[in-house]
């Protein structure tokens, strides 16, 4: 059987997507504090709201929901959302545009490494980056021009007490955590003196 190319890619995208889909699954939901718990809950009824009405809104603009989309069986108590991923999302969605601070990945394909940069940065938001793949020169590339605050390569960790941690662009200014943040705490005086000779 002779796969043309635009159907090799399909089948790969369906196949990477099901191994996603998997892995996403077996996420052990609970209390943060318990052992092997992987997803603990949202920090408030506030959030839990704002996760909901933005997986509706996803949804009403044309998304499917391949996994999750609502709150987990067996959880009355607590502010829990299963983890929620979609696929058929476009640019122009409310999800692209917004920070839910939850469990959504809203997935998105592309041609080359110059299109999903300029897709990435095409945004008023950059708290934090990822970038996965086995070229080192690729990593270094596409982590200068990413437009965000932090860039995580080959990992989800970004922020540790002794790095500098922090957005730009309309998620943030400044830093916490690392030497730079002790500059928030300071008073820097700057004397100039006009001296005759």
């Amino acid at each position: 059987m002779h796969l043309t190319d635009s159907t090799f890619k399909k089948v790969r995208r369906k196949s990477l997507f099901n191994k996603f889909i998997e892995r996403t699954k077996k996420l052990k939901i609970g209390n943060g504090m318990d052992e092997g718990v992987q997803l603990g809950p949202l920090t408030t009824d506030k959030r839990l709201a704002e996760i909901e009405e933005l997986v509706e809104t996803t949804k009403n603009e044309g998304a499917e929901v391949l996994l999750g989309g609502k709150r987990p069986a067996g959880f009355n108590k607590g502010y829990f959302y299963e983890p929620t991923v979609f696929d058929g999302i476009k640019d122009d969605f409310t999800i692209m545009s917004q920070e839910p601070f939850g469990p959504l990945v809203p997935i998105l394909t592309f041609k080359d490494t110059e299109e999903v940069v300029k897709r990435a940065n095409d945004n008023d938001l950059g708290l934090a980056s990822y970038v996965y793949t086995n070229s080192l020169e690729r990593a270094h590339r596409v982590s200068e021009r990413m437009e965000t605050g932090t860039c995580a390569v080959n990992t989800p960790a970004v922020a540790f007490a002794e790095v500098p941690f922090g957005g730009i662009k309309q998620t943030g200014y400044g830093r916490e955590g690392g030497s730079m943040a002790i500059k928030d705490y300071l008073n820097v005086k700057y004397t100039h003196f006009g001296i005759n000779y």
